[in-house]
């Protein structure tokens, strides 16, 4: 009986040990089987970036400042926010808009303005030369008579500052009628100065720069867009010849006179300066046209095709100085000036 015994004890090991070997062999195959099929899942798993964009704006926000309150504070001003188009120039659009005038909506907000439909396109010129503005407008003096008075002026340049200054790219900014510092705030009964964010300082400005239109001194020997003063010396149909002086107004022309030795303030409240013989050929648009003085009475004006002024030119024994007025690098109107 123990043989037997024994034999079975030994069977019995001899299972056991077989399978707890068995049981090892399964074990690393199904760990290294595992992180395999892990890794292939997540490599075959990832999502590709997307490749779309997002659209760029069509619009864009600016303010454009009118004057709000009861009154009582002349300077208070309140930003309108308006949407345009996100392709134009902020700044421009936003002078535009305001010389334009408030909305019905917005003066039942409680804006008003001295401007309106009837300033609309008031501003000839906006320049910027690094951080400082100019703004040059047409004279308006007319259609915007009581801002001349004191609170009426200062109303006028709280909007106008409210609105240039809401551009962090603006630090001094420098408003003239018809190319003239001095004759913008000559009309406003106050000095030429320039504005910053902490308020007006003295314009420093030479002479020259003090003149009327686009000035007399300009960058190089073309005249570029602007108005600007002169003599015709030549006139052909295709252009003429143009002798470019200085036109001083108010107080300016009194420094000029003075400067010059002449008497100051000079009579009539003009001064002309031409120290240069410079001589400069200018195209003139084929449908440009003339405001003349056949003779030297203003009440004998006329408007005609430059055409027509030009067949006359030559046998005129009155040849006052003129305006010219540039656009596109070409004489679009020709203004004669009347001097008593």
């Amino acid at each position: 009986m123990k043989p037997i015994r024994l034999f079975a004890w030994l069977v019995l090991v001899t299972l056991v040990t077989a399978a707890c070997g068995s049981g090892t062999a399964n074990t690393t195959v199904t760990s290294s089987t595992s992180t395999t099929t892990t890794s292939s899942t997540s490599t075959t798993s990832t999502i590709p970036p997307s490749t779309s964009t997002t659209p760029p704006p069509v619009t864009q926000d600016v303010e454009v400042f009118f004057a709000t309150g009861d009154g009582s504070n002349c300077a208070e001003v309140t930003g309108f926010t308006r949407s345009v188009a996100a392709d134009l120039d902020p700044l421009t659009t936003a002078l535009d808009l305001l010389v334009l005038g408030p909305s019905a909506e917005e003066i039942s907000s409680g804006a008003g303005s001295f401007f309106s439909a009837e300033t609309d396109g008031a501003i000839r010129h906006v320049r910027t030369s690094e951080d400082e503005l100019v703004v040059d407008f047409r004279d308006v003096r007319v259609a915007l008579s009581n801002a001349s008075t004191s609170c009426g002026s200062e109303s006028l340049l709280a909007q106008l500052n409210g609105t240039v200054f809401q551009f962090d790219s603006i630090e001094r900014v420098r408003y003239e009628l018809e190319g003239s510092c001095d004759q913008f705030f000559n009309w406003l009964q106050r000095e030429c100065v320039e504005y910053t964010r902490l308020g007006p300082e003295p314009a420093d400005l030479s002479t020259n720069e003090r003149a009327l239109g686009s000035g007399c001194t300009p960058d190089g020997d073309v005249l570029g867009d602007g108005r600007w003063f002169g003599f015709v010396v030549e006139a052909e149909e295709a252009g003429v010849g143009f002798d470019l002086a200085c036109w001083f107004g108010g107080s300016a022309a009194a420094d000029a006179a003075a400067e010059d030795g002449e008497e100051s303030p000079p009579p009539n409240d003009y001064y002309i300066r031409n120290v240069n013989d410079q001589l400069r050929s200018i195209d003139v648009w084929e449908s440009a046209f003339v405001t003349w003085l056949p003779t030297a009475d203003p009440a004998d004006t006329r408007t005609s095709p430059y055409a027509e002024w030009l067949a006359e030119w030559p046998a005129r024994s009155y040849r006052p100085g003129i305006w010219i007025e540039i656009e596109n690098g070409v004489i679009v109107h020709i203004d004669e000036q009347y001097v008593p």
